[in-house]
């Protein structure tokens, strides 16, 4: 049987650049994902099912731990933090319950994951640790496994599923696979990493018949990774293609030397979600890129005069900040009927148009002269970080008017 994998894992697999930068990013995600989800005094359970589709040997030659380990590790650690952390507060231990499928086409990643996880577990048991693990192992196409892997989710009755298909080239995930993973469970997530140069070709006239084509020509979009515009044109393409897969999708590129090679692609169905995701790429500066605005709308654009180059830096924090304080009232004026609406509505239309940091958003809310936040009671909020969702985001009686725009 031939093996259609891009790593030889058997002889050591080299890590790649924009493979570091996705596993720094899938590790701090899983670790503020368990956090979120475990912020109850009151909560006894917590149950997470992963699926690794594209898992590896999960070891690369030069000692980085591949995605497997970094999963594994991530799940043990933060279980093991939060129940420290409650046990000082004198909250009731967490049951923490994890669900792995790790899928690979390579045997021989298979068998070299299973050694690996194995001695990991039994590190774990030797440390104290108390997260229950259930492990299944996957071999061949991750799209032909799928269905079982599903059942396995299914029958295990976990409302929580996260989806790393870290994916070499574009073709091995279709959408209807994508459609599939996002409505399996009640709170599906996805991490998508493919190569840029696959999905144009896969996008290409010629395979016209086999795919959704956007409006305008594809063929126009050229491969010179130093031109920004490049990265405007590609990126809104990616988001079309992808935005009617989930509520909320960050077509952002992975940061590199060599230009926006491969894409990581968020899909989830809650705001909340890409709340964390955008977060914690600012946390994370220059690993993924957007080209757009920094706002609230960051793809509608008309020119590519209008656009900027979002790193996630601070240099972008301040155009960003200085954005939303225009786009926010601009919002609630053109889109929010009788200009009023709540902070968990306000968060769920427009978290999937904006890179911005939360922090910003809610600064923006709270400094803009022509907004004013308010409690459930009428009390007007001063401070961004006690804005809460259930308050209400309004135009102040008396705004101040731009003229000349």
């Amino acid at each position: 049987m031939v093996i259609s994998n891009h790593y030889d894992w058997q002889n050591g697999a080299k890590i790649e650049p924009h493979s570091l930068v996705k596993l720094e990013i899938l590790d701090e995600y899983l670790r503020e994902y368990v956090n979120v989800r475990c912020g109850l005094p009151q909560q006894e359970h917590f149950r997470l099912s992963v699926v690794d589709g594209f898992c590896g040997g999960g070891l690369y030659s030069c000692g980085t731990s591949g995605s497997p380990l970094v999963i594994l590790k991530a799940l043990n650690e933060v279980s093991t933090e939060i129940n420290f952390r409650r046990q000082i507060e004198g909250f009731k231990q967490i049951d923490f319950q994890f669900f792995l499928y790790f899928n690979d086409i390579d045997p021989n990643a298979i068998e070299a994951v299973k050694v690996l996880i194995k001695n990991c577990l039994e590190e774990f048991s030797d440390n104290g640790g108390k997260a229950r693990y259930f492990i299944e192992y996957f071999e061949g196409d991750f799209q032909s496994n799928l269905a079982e892997m599903s059942d396995r989710i299914l029958t295990s009755k976990v409302r929580n599923s996260l989806f790393n298909l870290d994916q070499y080239g574009y073709s091995n995930i279709s959408e209807e696979t994508l459609q599939k993973v996002m409505s399996l469970t009640n709170s599906s997530e996805v991490f998508l990493t493919f190569s840029i140069k696959s999905f144009l070709a896969f996008l290409s006239p010629h395979q016209r018949q086999q795919t959704r084509i956007f409006n305008g020509s594809i063929s126009e979009v050229s491969l010179h990774k130093n031109k920004k515009a490049w990265l405007a044109d590609v990126e809104r393409l990616v988001y079309e293609e992808f935005n009617n897969l989930a509520s909320y999708v960050s077509p952002f590129s992975i940061n590199g030397e060599k230009g926006w090679e491969y894409w990581l692609v968020h899909f989830a169905n809650a705001y909340r979600a890409r709340q964390v995701y955008n977060d914690i790429l600012h946390r994370k500066k220059n690993s993924q890129a957007h080209m757009g605005r920094s706002g609230l709308q960051m793809l509608r654009y008309s020119s590519y005069e209008e656009t900027s180059l979002y790193l996630f830096d601070r240099e972008s924090r301040q155009v960003a900040k200085a954005e939303l304080l225009s786009d926010i009232p601009q919002y609630l004026t053109d889109r929010v009927k009788d200009q009023i609406i709540s902070v968990e509505q306000f968060y769920e239309k427009t978290y999937n148009q904006t890179p911005a940091h939360s922090d910003d958003i809610n600064g923006a809310l709270i400094k803009s002269s022509e907004l004013e936040v308010l409690t459930t009671h009428g009390g007007k909020r001063r401070k961004p970080q006690m804005i809460k969702k259930t308050d209400i985001v309004r135009l102040a009686p008396q705004r101040i008017f731009h003229f000349g725009h």
